[in-house]
């Protein structure tokens, strides 16, 4: 065999080599690999699934460019989605602005954070409690693409969110505040006293449980969210803190790094309703450990 001969042979193997590595994989001209979309295991669906600590020790490419943008959660995956596939229905619920605190669904036919993707789904916030919600409103319903964040429980917010926020003081825990503006205040007991002001409470069922009357009188409210996943199925969602490693409203203050943790079921779009028990047993998913248990 001639020289030119072999050479040729050698680069017809090589090149053939190089298209068998990276077999399954597409990149882009930016040179981002894009992922195979895998179909969500049944096992994701009619059990209780509890986030722990979203937004802490995300993987890369999953980390917002900064505190007001979005991480992107797909309730059917149980896990934060790359930020190359905003406009994909790969997600579910867009956690954003300050402190992750407002909530947005993903559809592809209206403006917001997916526009553009073949996503459908919506949102309705609902004054019912987690536990209590059992059937599916009709598809009319819900708001395209949808968005919860302040309750009007404060001083401002929207007629339905799921977030109380308590501004400069705190009208769930008033003795936890005493002091916090008096600059002749011991500087100790007013740092303490800051890290109970411009609280963001989540509220669930736990958080009324325990704080059922704020100090102007008026009864706590139950927050649920109704979602429309990207792929057409339902979830009801029950935020539960803003602060890492906690979902006791006692133990929530600002001296935590702010995480959120939130429990959720997913139900097939078939199905239309929650039915009475979870068919599977629960999971719990910290992000923060990146660890799964089953049955807690």
């Amino acid at each position: 065999m001639n020289r030119k001969l072999i050479l040729k042979t050698f680069i017809a193997i090589a090149s053939i080599a190089g298209l068998l590595s990276s077999c399954g994989k597409i990149y882009d001209k930016n040179g981002f690999d894009w992922e195979p979309d895998l179909a969500p295991s049944d096992s994701v669906f009619s059990r209780e699934i509890m986030i722990r600590n979203l937004g802490d020790n995300l993987p890369d490419g999953h980390i917002p460019l900064d505190s007001d943008d979005p991480i992107y959660f797909s309730l059917e995956k149980f896990s934060s989605t790359h930020l190359a596939y905003k406009t994909t229905d790969r997600w579910d619920l867009a956690f954003h602005g300050n402190a992750r605190g407002e909530l947005s669904g993903n559809n592809g036919k209206v403006n917001g954070f997916g526009y553009g993707s073949s996503a459908i789904g919506g949102i309705i916030v609902t004054d019912s409690a987690y536990s209590k919600i059992l059937s599916i409103p009709d598809d009319s319903k819900f708001q395209i693409p949808g968005h919860s964040g302040l309750d009007e429980i404060g001083f401002f917010g929207e007629p339905m969110g799921h977030v109380a926020y308590t501004f400069f003081g705190n009208i769930f825990r008033p003795d936890k505040v005493v002091g916090y503006q008096d600059n002749s205040y011991d500087p100790a007991a007013q740092a303490e006293a800051g890290k109970y002001a411009h609280m963001m409470y989540a509220l669930s069922e736990g958080f009324a449980k325990a704080f059922p009357v704020t100090t102007n009188g008026d009864s706590t409210k139950c927050r649920t969210i109704l979602v429309r996943t990207a792929a057409g199925n339902y979830a009801k969602v029950e935020i539960l803190s803003y602060y890492k490693n906690t979902i006791d409203p006692y133990e929530m203050n600002r001296g935590r790094s702010n995480a959120v943790s939130f429990r959720y079921m997913v139900v097939k779009a078939d199905e239309k309703r929650f039915g009475f028990t979870a068919r599977r047993k629960p999971m719990t998913v910290n992000l923060s450990t990146r660890s799964v248990i089953v049955g807690q």
